[in-house]
């Protein structure tokens, strides 16, 4: 049972991390704090001299260089620790009060600090820089594994949204594509067991099989199937890439998807494992009514010789206004601290007046509010909407 103190324990750990995230992001405040430092040093000292008065506060400007080289440039941990050098010779010259004189010892303490930190400091612009670059090579694996969808196919509006659970990573294991064909578009959204290179490498065998299977098939379930080859070829990789437990993992390995056809108003759904597609409508949002099958990787074994009516669920419900919402499991079970699931219906509800090439974003970020910002699972969401019956036609 959580109580009260341990609550306040959390939100108060939430709100340091919150503070601490903005405090490292505002550069100037870590380029300001050794100079007000040195400022201070300076102001003792003078005063204390105009005073009569020998302050010794040399040994307080240790800290500056190494205050610089937390955000700083090379340039600016230079920079401080000349001042603070300067300032720190000026001062030594004043006559010693006591028998130990400690200002030799703390030019030595500032000059040793100094250079640590500008080697600290240029090392770590090294590494921003490397940290750049493999960001970059990241989003060019993002476009190229989730290339943006249209904002327009064949008289639909489209919008998508993602987010990996992991806060380094732009890319993980869901999935989601749009094929656009002269007479209906075609679609899907999975989510790959596992996480990692294995589970990216198996979302991008899904994708490259369905963006040549929507393109030619004349079937919906022809296009799961092959989708479904691709998994399966996936897990015999990984079966023949030998360790104690390759084998183990291969025979778990599938994908959950749902592949949606739409052809002017009528959907055609096929759902192997994955949560149904929610229509949008003025009455409310509710699932479509699916006949699962298997997961991918799977179900190909499971329906040898399927035809178009097998697994495949037709919607005449699709009307001017409406919109679908394909998602991943990673929004209608993410959890909030009490545990609590995402109030998937009752959230898209309370946005049916977004704009659909917002609602993916406006989505997202209510299930950031949820969970305070911590994604336990990769989260995918593709919207939607029918805005004429003419267009939808043409």
């Amino acid at each position: 049972m959580r109580t009260p103190r341990a609550g306040l324990a959390r939100a108060s750990v939430r709100l340091w991390e919150g503070l601490w995230e903005r405090l490292w992001g505002r550069l100037w405040v870590w380029l300001l704090l050794p100079w007000l430092l040195v400022l201070a040093v300076a102001v003792i000292e003078v005063t204390d001299g105009l005073q009569g008065r020998v302050a010794h506060a040399g040994s307080l400007l240790t800290p500056a260089p190494a205050l610089a080289a937390v955000r700083g440039r090379p340039r600016d941990v230079l920079a401080v620790s000349a001042a603070a050098l300067v300032l720190g010779l000026a001062t030594s010259f004043e006559p010693v009060t006591s028998e130990t004189d400690t200002s030799a010892t703390a030019l030595v303490s500032l000059a040793v600090v100094s250079a640590a930190s500008l080697v600290a400091a240029a090392a770590r612009r090294r590494r921003e820089g490397q940290l750049v670059r493999i960001r970059q090579v990241a989003e060019a694996a993002q476009l190229a594994l989730l290339s943006p969808v249209p904002r327009r196919a064949g008289g639909l509006r489209l919008a998508a949204g993602y987010s990996a659970a992991e806060s380094d990573t732009l890319i993980g294991g869901d999935l989601y594509e749009v094929v656009v064909r002269p007479d209906r578009t075609r679609l899907i959204i999975g989510d790959v067991r596992g996480k990692g290179l294995p589970a990216i490498r198996t979302a991008a065998a899904v994708l490259g099989a369905f963006r040549e299977a929507a393109q030619y098939e004349s079937a919906l379930t022809t296009v799961a199937g092959r989708c479904s080859r691709a998994v399966a070829r996936c897990a015999r990789e990984a079966a023949g890439g030998g360790g104690p437990d390759a084998q183990a993992e291969a025979d778990e390995l599938f994908v959950t998807a749902a592949l949606v056809e739409i052809q002017g108003g009528r959907l055609r759904v096929v759902d192997l494992g994955h949560p149904p597609p929610l229509l949008l409508t003025d009455e409310g949002c509710e699932p479509l009514v699916v006949d699962p099958l298997p997961p991918l990787g799977l179900v190909h074994g499971f329906t040898a010789g399927w035809d178009d009516e097998r697994g495949l669920t037709v919607h005449t419900r699709w009307r001017p206004g409406d919109r679908l919402l394909l998602h991943t499991d990673g929004i209608d079970e993410a959890r909030d601290e009490r545990g609590r699931f995402f109030p998937l219906a009752e959230e898209l509800w309370e946005m049916r007046g977004v704009p659909t090439e917002r609602l993916p974003d406006e989505l997202m970020a209510a299930v950031a509010r949820h969970t305070g910002g911590r994604l336990r699972d990769d989260a995918a969401v593709v919207a939607v909407e029918f805005p004429s019956a003419g267009e939808a036609a043409g």
